[in-house]
């Protein structure tokens, strides 16, 4: 038996991460071995390490994405909070 289905999709994974106040993100870093990106969320633990041990050009063009795409989350972040924070400010006939 193959490790394709007779329609040829792929087996996958999705990971959601809903972050509480319990969290933890670090790179580790050694002079000799690529770095590893380690999140800690709760009890669940995720890291990200370059295939096969060596860094080419696709981790490092991954390494931009995640830097753009954790760059997006945090603006909309600060949005979202300070939306939140302006609403919560106004006074109550106003907010109605």
């Amino acid at each position: 038996m193959s490790g394709l289905d007779a329609d040829g999709l792929r087996s996958s994974t999705q990971l959601g991460l809903s972050v509480g106040a319990d969290w933890l993100v670090r790179c580790h870093i050694c002079p000799d071995k690529p770095p590893v990106l380690t999140v800690h969320v709760g009890q669940t633990r995720l890291s990200v390490s370059p295939a096969g041990g060596a860094v080419t050009a696709d981790q490092v063009e991954f390494a931009y994405a995640l830097l753009g795409a954790v760059n997006d989350y945090l603006v909309e972040c600060e949005r979202f909070r300070f939306a939140a924070q302006d609403a919560a400010e106004l006074p109550r006939d106003l907010a109605a």
